[in-house]
């Protein structure tokens, strides 16, 4: 088994669930936010991962794409791998609609809303009860 840890920036956010390579963490802003963190160690871009981690990176991207744009009213995902200011490969994916507070501008380096403690809590039980689903049918194993 790898050894593997997250940054401390990243430990501080909502968990969501284990999938076959990410971990999932909850953003708390304003917007639907979630992130996907392989767990590799050293791993900072996507071409470092194995071939075989790329796969399955995409068909997490994929899954938990679906996933915010069932619970979530989305105009558009914005799926995004960064990591300039955390030296951890993650994955961003954001809900966004037309009418929100940036659209059509991007959320990096913008001031958002953090979500009230009984918005975070409600958002977070969707995702997780969400995840739990959907990682039965799409990552069972045989």
């Amino acid at each position: 088994m790898e050894n593997f840890a997250l940054l401390d920036s990243l430990k501080k956010k909502p968990f969501i669930a284990d999938l076959p390579l990410c971990t999932v963490l909850m953003e708390d802003k304003e917007f639907p936010w979630i992130l996907l963190i392989p767990r590799r160690s050293n791993v900072v871009q996507i071409n470092q991962l194995t071939e075989e981690d790329q796969i399955q990176l995409v068909r997490e991207i994929n899954v938990s794409s679906n996933i915010m744009e069932k619970l979530f009213v989305t105009d558009r995902l914005n799926v995004a791998a960064i990591g300039n200011k955390t030296p951890q490969l993650h994955i961003h994916i954001i809900s966004r609609t037309q009418n929100d507070s940036l659209w059509p501008e991007t959320v990096w380096g913008q001031k958002m809303e953090i979500l009230q403690e009984r918005n975070l809590i409600e958002r977070r039980e969707k995702l997780i009860n969400s995840f739990a689903q959907e990682s039965i049918k799409f990552f069972q194993r045989d």
